[in-house]
């Protein structure tokens, strides 16, 4: 698992690298609820991500959720085409916010 984070005030982006399926999803989750409480807009690079399956989306739907609540927002940027292929197949485009 290859995660880098950039922290700018109440402002963060976490670049993901490689897969995120069963075997990584839990250390993405830690490593994203670990972020500062304060927090409030996400950006997750997906630009160096090769492959998501639905342990990875279950992550991705536990953060957005976690920003909901607090008023925060998620975005997920960067993605390749066949990531977003996953994303719409999923019907996670209804509820994500994916900069194309």
């Amino acid at each position: 698992m290859e995660l880098e984070k950039v922290i700018n005030g109440d402002k963060a982006t976490v670049k993901i690298a490689g897969r995120i399926d069963a075997k990584t999803a839990p250390e993405h989750e830690k490593a994203l609820l670990a972020l500062p409480g304060e927090i409030m807009e996400l950006d997750i690079d997906f630009s160096d991500v090769e492959y998501i399956s639905s342990a990875g989306l279950r992550v991705l739907m536990m953060i957005q959720k976690e920003y909901n609540a607090k008023g925060g927002s998620l975005k997920i940027v960067g993605a390749k085409e066949e990531i977003i292929e996953i994303f719409e197949v999923t019907g996670f485009t209804d509820f994500l916010n994916i900069e194309y």
